[in-house]
């Protein structure tokens, strides 16, 4: 049986993601919801109380409903090894567990604390009077939208979107991270033209040592527009991108 270590699995993602080839591998061949399950929805299904707790449903909730496709159930124990072992067979620079331990990252803990952000900042939206709602984690995927947020005292306002992303996806010089921040640019653009929506951004910091969570604040609050984080021509967007440097004005959140 595999022990779950969050220690063992931040580990790994670090020594992983210094590898170009091994992350471009991860993103092209096993982070899809068809090999590891839509972790989003998953989470949200089996409302664990940990990490841990999560990756235990996870593991049982896929051996036990082995009739549904991955995308809806995840990975048993043993579909977890054995596809761990095609990632660790496609790269092999390094150890077998690290692979298995850093799918687990991508899988359990990325999850976990993406999940746990929204809900600070949706408790945040709400103590302001906004009505808040999660998308679909395949909406999510393709859109780049977590919290579609709802002013209940001006019914004349559109809806937004919110979209919560760590510091590090706007400050690493990463190119796999470049990639990701030009593809949010394009999904930012889908989302306007195909579902009519804006989308803002909330950034955290999470403390290294003592894990506290702080958030960027500009002037207007703690979200931020498109427009004040990257500059691109929607018509050329890979073409023209640039990303602009952010100031380290991080606050807690008054929830």
């Amino acid at each position: 049986m595999i022990e779950f270590d969050e220690r063992e699995c931040i580990k790994a993602k670090e020594i992983l993601a210094k590898n170009q080839f091994v992350t471009s591998v991860w993103r092209n061949n096993f982070s899809p919801s068809n090999v590891i399950g839509n972790c989003t929805n998953l989470y949200r299904k089996l409302n664990p109380e940990n990490c841990e707790d999560f990756f235990k449903k996870y593991l049982e909730y896929a051996k036990t409903h082995k009739d549904l496709p991955i995308n809806e159930r995840g990975l048993t124990e043993e579909e977890l090894v054995e596809t761990a072992k095609s990632y660790y067979e496609k790269c092999n620079p390094y150890g077998f567990n690290t692979f298995l331990y850093d799918m687990i990252c991508h899988i359990i803990v990325e999850t976990y604390n993406g999940q746990q952000m929204e809900s600070q900042f949706i408790k945040y939206l709400e103590r302001l009077g906004y009505s808040c709602t999660k998308f679909d984690g395949a909406v999510d995927a393709k859109y780049g939208l977590d919290i579609k947020v709802s002013n209940e005292n001006n019914k004349s306002q559109k809806p937004f979107a919110v979209q919560i992303k760590p510091i590090s996806f706007f400050i690493s010089n990463r190119m796999d991270v470049e990639r990701d921040r030009i593809r949010a640019c394009y999904k930012y653009e889908d989302a306007k033209n195909e579902l009519d929506i804006i989308t803002y951004y909330a950034i955290y910091n999470r403390n290294k040592t003592n894990g506290e969570i702080t958030w960027l604040r500009n002037n207007a609050g703690f979200s931020f527009k498109i427009n004040e984080l990257f500059q691109y021509d929607k018509n050329n967007i890979e073409g023209t991108f640039k990303r602009y440097t952010l100031t380290s004005n991080f606050e807690k959140l008054n929830i």
